[in-house]
């Protein structure tokens, strides 16, 4: 069955309609809370109903690019690295997980996903570059840091030196319409934190591709979903050889490293063992150095199931568990019938009500034709 809206396949799913749903914005609030620790748990009415509730950062990246064939936030001069560096730390990508996901996110720290290999946790898995190691957990640097980087990047308070005024900055984007304008004002609050004003350039998707073809972007939001759960899917979107630009492939930002695209050689073909795994994290930090990428974050999925729905496993890469799954019929008909009793007493109410306002119109009638026989 195909639900075209949201709200009837919500209250269908509480209706036992449905075995498995999604959480919709609409409806988090009524499945979810969140516990004093930063986690989150099933709403008392969730837990009565016996749903489950399962959670798993997916296998996929969301992340901010710098076009490295660009004048100003590209190449690899030291002047340009730093002023990516300094907006890495100010585009709080904590905050965008919270106002815009419901906090369904994690905030990235580097190229690879948790559940891809290679993937590093604790402190050995932080971005040195935007985060600090505090109270064993990754803490964003203070946006004082991102400022001192501007001013040794040439750019004081934001200052651009050739004009003497703000610095401009041009923010290539397919979202036009007026629901994404809450996003877009975001992403200029966070650039404004270091004095920099972002124009937003929104254009459809096709002339957007044209963009991205011909190296004319600035910067952009992009995503990458895993094809196979490989660090090769992830990393080669940095590799020199897939440029956009010069040779039509997936590297969007045009990076390219002479060491990066060494290890990543060395690196793709290659079984996991300790080796690759060091050559993994060398790679991790020649990214974080030179920032091609805003991180950005890693999506976050969470699904609720009923209590008849059995076998769950996650696994965000594969499309057959259909044939997994065991669904208790027995105990799905049950329930179906005490959430879903015929409820009678409205239709009296409507009765008696009717009943009650046909009164006085009874009786003004029969005064009316009372009056008119004498």
């Amino acid at each position: 069955m195909l639900e075209k809206e949201t709200i009837p396949y919500w209250t269908k799913f509480l209706q036992g309609y449905y075995d498995a749903s999604g959480i919709a914005s609409d409806s988090f609030d009524q499945a979810i809370q969140f516990t004093g620790s930063g986690g989150v748990a099933l709403t008392d009415s969730m837990k009565e109903k016996g749903i489950q509730l399962q959670t798993q950062v997916e296998t996929s990246i969301f992340y901010m690019g710098f076009n490295m064939l660009d004048v100003t936030v590209g190449g690899d001069s030291e002047r340009a690295r730093k002023l990516r560096q300094a907006i890495g730390i100010a585009v709080d990508y904590e905050e965008y997980i919270s106002i815009f996901r419901n906090g369904r996110g994690v905030a990235a720290q580097g190229v690879v996903p948790p559940g891809i290999y290679g993937y590093a946790e604790d402190k050995d898995g932080i971005n040195p570059y935007s985060y600090d190691w505090i109270d064993n957990k990754a803490q964003r640097k203070k946006i004082t840091v991102a400022r001192q980087l501007m001013e040794e990047a040439g750019y004081p308070a934001g200052i651009d030196p050739k004009t003497k005024e703000a610095l401009i900055l041009y923010f290539d984007t397919t979202s036009v319409s007026i629901d994404d304008r809450p996003t877009m004002n975001w992403y200029r609050k966070q650039f404004e934190k270091l004095g920099i004003k972002l124009v937003i350039r929104a254009t459809d998707y096709n002339r957007f591709q044209e963009k991205m073809r011909a190296g004319n972007e600035q910067i952009f939001v992009w995503g990458w979903n895993v094809d196979y759960p490989d660090p090769e899917n992830l990393f080669f979107l940095l590799y020199g050889a897939n440029s956009k630009v010069k040779h039509g492939g997936e590297n969007a930002v045009n990076y390219q490293n002479p060491e990066f695209d060494r290890l990543f050689e060395q690196m793709r073909n290659m079984d996991n063992n300790e080796q690759r795994y060091r050559i993994i994290q060398q790679l991790q930090a020649v990214v974080r150095h030179d920032a091609p990428w805003v991180f950005g974050f890693h999506p976050k999925s969470f699904s609720l199931y009923h209590s008849w729905y059995n076998n769950l496993k996650p696994n965000l890469m594969a499309n057959n568990r259909l044939k997994y799954t065991r669904i208790d019929t027995a105990t799905r008909a049950e329930k179906r019938r005490a959430w879903n009793k015929p409820l009678f007493w409205p239709l009296v109410l409507g009765c008696l009500l009717f009943v009650l306002m046909l009164i006085p119109a009874l009786n003004a009638y029969r005064r009316r034709a009372k009056e008119t026989l004498q």
